[in-house]
């Protein structure tokens, strides 16, 4: 069936609680042998999954070759608790098949024109790596409307990895100022994001108490946590408080001029690495000065460390 369905350019699936796949590879894949790609609905443009209570995979494929999707522009995935891998890999054992734990998208599967990517409702996802996406411009967006009805959630969310993604400008475009946490945060660690302005709102890096470690690699930031919106308590001091963050590590960052460009307090107390090459406009050091009227005078580009 799925190779004659050559000209399908829409496909959405609604509420079949009882799917698990939607392709049953093995006869497709042994008239293929001979090739390493296997292109599925050639002409494909836009999938979305929704409400699949036991869906696990797209399907599942015992051979090492690549799966495309040569003209996929829009795929969206929500509410799929049970998704584990888009394509599920597994090996046959005395006529079993065994499953191998992946990622929800391994190097095996292509999608060259993809332009927009949806996952909602992963609540255990503990593991983000976005890796080497030409025209990615956001990762984290936080509607209007979600701003205004949703409850406190905190994400499970562990490691957050930013690789090459040269159009990146935001990884939270709002911030979402309390809607949501992301106290679970160990690692962060940014590669290659040459537009990319700053890497936290206020909001999330003042609430990170797991954050161990903080790499920015080659990157245009200007700096690390952006400003709080004008009105909201612009002019009060903020308290910034990293209790486990052991590793910092900024290289190459020739834009960077401060951590944060209002007036703040740090507290790095078990900080064993500190690595800066080449962030020339980065003040590391500095003193607080007392005005006139015994005030706290704070600099334009405040330095890293007081």
């Amino acid at each position: 069936m799925a190779k004659c369905l050559v000209h399908l350019k829409y496909f959405e699936i609604t509420e079949c609680n009882c799917l698990e796949e939607i392709i049953f590879l093995e006869n497709i894949e042994e008239e293929t042998q001979a090739t390493m790609t296997l292109s599925l609905f050639p002409q494909l443009k836009s999938l979305e999954l929704k409400n699949l209570q036991h869906f696990s995979g797209f399907c599942s494929s015992s051979q090492n070759k690549v799966i495309e999707f040569a003209f996929m522009k829009s795929m969206r995935i929500y509410n799929c608790p049970n998704l584990d891998s888009f394509i599920r890999r597994y090996t046959r054992q005395e006529n079993q098949r065994i499953c191998s734990q992946g990622d929800l998208f391994d190097n095996k599967v292509a999608f060259p024109k993809l332009q927009e990517l949806r996952v909602k409702g992963c609540d255990k996802l503990q593991h983000l790596t976005v890796n080497t996406c030409g025209s990615l411009q956001q990762v984290f967006e936080i509607m209007h409307e979600e701003k205004e009805t949703a409850l406190l959630a905190t994400t499970q969310l562990r490691e957050l990895h930013m690789i090459r993604l040269p159009k990146l400008k935001y990884i939270w475009k709002n911030d979402p100022k309390g809607i949501f946490s992301f106290k679970k945060i160990c690692t962060i660690f940014v590669w290659r994001c040459q537009i990319l302005k700053n890497i936290f709102p206020a909001s999330i890096a003042k609430d990170l108490p797991r954050l161990r470690y903080l790499g920015i690699f080659y990157c245009g930031v200007e700096e690390i946590v952006s400003k709080l919106e004008e009105g909201s308590e612009s002019e009060i001091a903020v308290n910034f408080e990293f209790d486990h963050l052991y590793s910092l590590r900024l290289w190459r960052l020739p834009e960077l001029k401060c951590f944060y460009p209002g007036k703040h307090t740090t507290k790095w107390p078990m900080l064993n690495k500190l690595e800066l090459v080449e962030c020339e406009k980065l003040k590391i050091l500095g003193t607080q000065l007392i005005t006139n009227n015994g005030q706290l005078d704070f600099p334009i580009h405040p330095p890293v460390f007081y």
